[in-house]
């Protein structure tokens, strides 16, 4: 154990490095700072400084992830432009599910493939978020991601004559989704404060997005449903100038000189420095459960969210326009959730985990509502009041869950190991969004739409399930998943 008098030494050392005044170069055969023996307090310290260092030849800007400073916001504004495609594409299948089915005379079972097209490239972000970040550092990441995108939504804009190469064009849409999802959510995570309140904006957009496609796709008709995609892929190319502009100072080498220095700080050296995926879940258990939540979680509100719409018109033989409505309901209490409970989360729970416990089992109690009524056979207006108040619901409660998982994550992961653990986690959680709605199909096929409420139930309940998890399986952070109640104090003086 190092004495304070070392510790006090060694931060001089790396303040001495930092500081703009007295700048030093790290070369890369002079390994530095995986020797030095910083305690966490000192780290800290050094992350209050907006400063530029010599490393490797080039000068790189390091500064704190403060939402006050004018760079970051300038980050925020963008990343929140930029996460409006989620919402976007997330909503437009189910939309325009019955459009393509007539379109293309296909069967809804082969436009399902669409989801399992997307499955791939959220499983290919998984293993590529990484090698992109040390490749070409944030700002290449999240600029490729955009790209993804933008390049396959011309192709849709341009309504391709066959199916299979709409189908094909999801790849690509769902690699950059799953780059972008875990990205933005390993940045808002990361940040010094309002951490709940900014992930509750970013995925509120999403909601919001979310929440104007299906008004937007319905409002376009049967002919020009592709002007759709001219909307996202304006949208994801516009994203990819910005990021790469805003995210300037995040370059390569900043990304590795970041990781040496956290490796520094939690004393862990080259043993766990090219730790692999399925290393890393064995010793962090956290990361396949979080990877497990969000899988169910994803597959309930997304798959929900594709089918719900087909599910009114077909089988509850509803009118296009007010169904339409319903589904932005469900989008309208997601939006709703994900922004004002975003702002009470500190306020009305001990932590997170304690937040998410009571968010999920509250979306399990809308969802039985959904059973209920689904069970109802009614054409009244009433009746699809009710229903669209009890989707209202289901959204309202699931929506911050999401990026409350993503805190929970930065709470307990090593942070040498955060990059990689939550954008593992998340782009393998974000399967969900399209494996889930892909099932959900197949089995429509054979149980018939009426069976649609049952499985968004099955994938709620799954997710109950890992989350109740978590302080069962990963150990030594019992004061976290199961803290002592706040005490109140009492002034005695009135």
């Amino acid at each position: 154990m190092s004495s304070p008098i070392t510790n006090a030494s060694n931060y001089e050392l790396v303040d001495a490095t930092l500081s703009p005044s007295k700048r030093e170069d790290h070369d890369h055969d002079n390994d530095i700072l995986p020797a030095l023996d910083l305690d966490d307090t000192l780290v800290e310290e050094s992350h209050e400084l907006d400063r530029e260092i010599h490393y490797q030849g080039s000068v790189i800007r390091l500064y704190p992830l403060d939402p006050r400073n004018f760079l970051i916001q300038t980050q925020i504004a963008v990343l929140l432009f930029v996460f409006t495609t989620l919402g976007l594409n997330d909503q437009a299948t189910g939309m325009l599910i019955p459009i393509l089915s007539e379109t293309y005379g296909i069967s809804q079972v082969i436009i399902a493939n669409i989801f399992l097209t997307q499955t791939f490239g959220y499983f290919s972000a998984c293993f590529l978020t990484e090698p992109l970040h040390i490749k070409y550092g944030q700002r290449g990441c999240l600029s490729i991601a955009c790209l993804c995108i933008a390049i396959p939504s011309a192709i849709l804009f341009s309504k391709p004559p066959l199916f299979f190469i709409y189908v094909l064009c999801y790849y690509p849409i769902g690699l950059g989704i799953g780059l972008l999802d875990s990205s933005v959510n390993y940045i808002f995570s990361s940040f010094l404060c309002y951490k709940n309140e900014l992930l509750g904006c970013v995925h509120g957009m999403y909601g919001i997005c979310a929440f104007i496609a299906p008004i937007l796709i319905n409002s376009l008709g049967e002919e020009n449903w592709n002007n759709f995609f001219l909307v996202q892929g304006s949208v994801a190319i516009l994203g990819a100038v910005l990021c790469y502009y805003v995210f300037r100072h995040e370059t390569k080498l900043k990304y590795e000189y970041k990781v040496k220095l956290s490796q520094s700080s939690q004393k862990s050296a080259s043993p766990e420095t090219n730790i692999s995926m399925f290393q890393m879940m064995k010793s962090y258990p956290l990361v396949p459960l979080y990877a497990i939540a969000l899988f169910f979680y994803m597959g309930s509100e997304v798959g929900t969210a594709s089918w719900i719409y087909t599910y009114l018109l077909e089988y509850k033989e509803g009118k296009s326009k007010y169904m339409s409505w319903i589904v932005s309901a469900y989008w309208a209490g997601l939006t709703f959730g994900r922004f004002y409970f975003g702002m009470m989360i500190d306020r009305w729970f001990t932590n997170e985990y304690q937040a998410v416990k009571f968010f999920i089992k509250s979306t399990m109690l809308f969802t039985v509502s959904v059973v209920l009524l689904g069970a109802i056979y009614s054409h009244s207006a009433v009746y699809f009041v009710m229903l669209g108040i009890s989707l209202f619901g289901c959204g309202m409660f699931i929506g911050p869950i999401f990026p409350l998982l993503s805190i929970i994550g930065i709470d307990i992961l090593d942070e040498h190991v955060q990059v990689k653990g939550l954008s593992s986690a998340i782009s393998l959680g974000s399967i969900g969004a399209a494996f889930i709605p892909f099932l959900d199909g197949v089995l429509m096929n054979h149980l018939g739409l009426a069976s649609l409420p049952f499985l968004i139930m099955a994938s709620t309940v799954l997710c109950v399930l890992a989350i109740e998890l978590y302080p069962i399986l990963i150990k030594g952070h019992d004061h976290y998943f199961n803290p002592r109640p706040r005490s109140i104090s009492v002034n005695s003086n009135f």
